[in-house]
């Protein structure tokens, strides 16, 4: 399943790791590496607790009105789908996620997989300042 969304262009390939309980002491505690964070939203003050060497995207269901969820993925140099609300009740825990561009990939297959990777080394290369 491919949905689009708005937010911070990238290309980001992890496992869900999705916070709904903002009950206990610190709710981001246990990100595991390489995880795509998947929260309602994601405030300044939340940003404290959050290990951002660990989250490699971050997807939220609510829009990004007040514009922090951009501005810390920006800021930690990470893409960013915001107002994500249709498919956050598919994804559980562990679901093997890609962002591409504004894209978000949710379990692909393994010719997407591999469409992902020629796409992500593509534009590392037009990035590159080779003169």
């Amino acid at each position: 399943m491919e949905i689009r969304g708005k937010g911070i262009r990238g290309f980001a390939k992890g496992k869900a790791f999705k916070v709904t309980d903002f009950t206990g002491r610190n709710p981001f505690e246990g990100i595991p590496e390489g995880s795509i964070l998947l929260c309602p939203t994601v405030t300044l003050s939340d940003s404290t607790l959050i290990d951002f060497r660990k989250v490699v995207a971050i997807v939220t269901s609510e829009p990004d009105t007040s514009g922090e969820v951009c501005l810390i993925a920006s800021g930690m140099g990470i893409p960013a789908l915001v107002g994500m609300s249709g498919c956050f009740d598919e994804i559980v825990n562990g679901d093997r996620l890609l962002v591409r561009n504004l894209d978000l990939v949710i379990n692909p297959e393994l010719d997407t997989l591999m469409e992902f990777d020629r796409m992500r080394v593509e534009a590392s290369r037009q990035l590159r300042l080779d003169f």
